[in-house]
């Protein structure tokens, strides 16, 4: 279950599945990325470092975000990746951080291996399985088993508002008789993404799966929209610490 938190006086949102670990989302009382607000530009900024400061890390890693399916293993000599959509970590004391605006946030982490990922799943991404295949790449290259990664499903654009047309309808849905994943009006196609990335995981082997309620579009107060605000808005972010212990669970 999902509920707000209070980050030293700033609002994130957190799983009862991952309590008592550092994975959260932020929302826009906590902007880390200004994005086309350039007058947040310095809060965001200050924001950042009020974040490494206070989870005793002395870097963030993140990403220029691209809607592909680029999935990188983070290793201490970059802090920033290209073209990538996904970030995996096992650098102890370290931060991931991606950035959203109605696209899908997936924080990916296994306590017992003290390993966390962060997944950008837009609808391209969605349809190229971003979140599985990120799965995978945990699986055959650290040697973490699904059945020991928890999933949180964040906020992000939800079916009621995610408004399509007939050719990104057929690119996702690939069982029409699936009803859950969609609905019909007019001509216009309403998709639940957050349903689909979900369902990708649990076909990866995972099994512990929280997925958020809240719609970014719907709750453009809390959270930023950018189909609500047109383009012109800042983002929120989905934060992972990988742990300076290796305590296993």
């Amino acid at each position: 279950m999902f509920y707000f938190d209070d980050f030293f006086g700033r609002k994130i949102l957190k799983s009862t599945l991952l309590a008592e670990y550092d994975c959260f989302f932020t929302t826009r009382d906590f902007v880390l990325t200004s994005a086309a607000l350039s007058e947040l530009t310095e809060k965001a900024e200050q924001n950042r470092l009020f974040l490494k400061e206070k989870l005793e890390c002395q870097t963030i890693t993140t990403a220029n975000q691209v809607h592909g399916c680029n999935i990188e293993i983070v290793t201490n000599e970059k802090s920033f990746y290209d073209n990538t959509d996904a970030l995996v970590s096992n650098i102890t004391d370290s931060l991931l951080l991606m950035n959203f605006a109605d696209c899908t946030p997936i924080i990916l982490y296994s306590p017992k291996d003290n390993t966390g990922a962060v997944v950008h799943a837009g609808w391209r991404g969605t349809f190229l399985e971003i979140a599985s295949k990120t799965v995978e790449k945990m699986n055959k290259l650290l040697n973490i088993k699904s059945e020991d990664i928890t999933a949180l499903i964040g906020p992000a654009i939800s079916k009621c508002c995610f408004e399509t047309d007939e050719d990104v309808f057929y690119k996702l849905i690939k069982d029409k008789s699936d009803t859950a994943l969609y609905t019909k009006k007019g001509e216009k196609y309403f998709i639940d993404l957050k349903l689909l990335n979900y369902n990708q995981l649990i076909n990866a082997g995972i099994k512990n799966i929280d997925v958020c309620d809240y719609c970014t579009f719907c709750m453009s107060d809390i959270f930023f929209s950018y189909r609500k605000e047109k383009g012109i808005t800042a983002r929120h972010s989905a934060v992972v610490k990988i742990r300076g212990d290796k305590t296993c669970l």
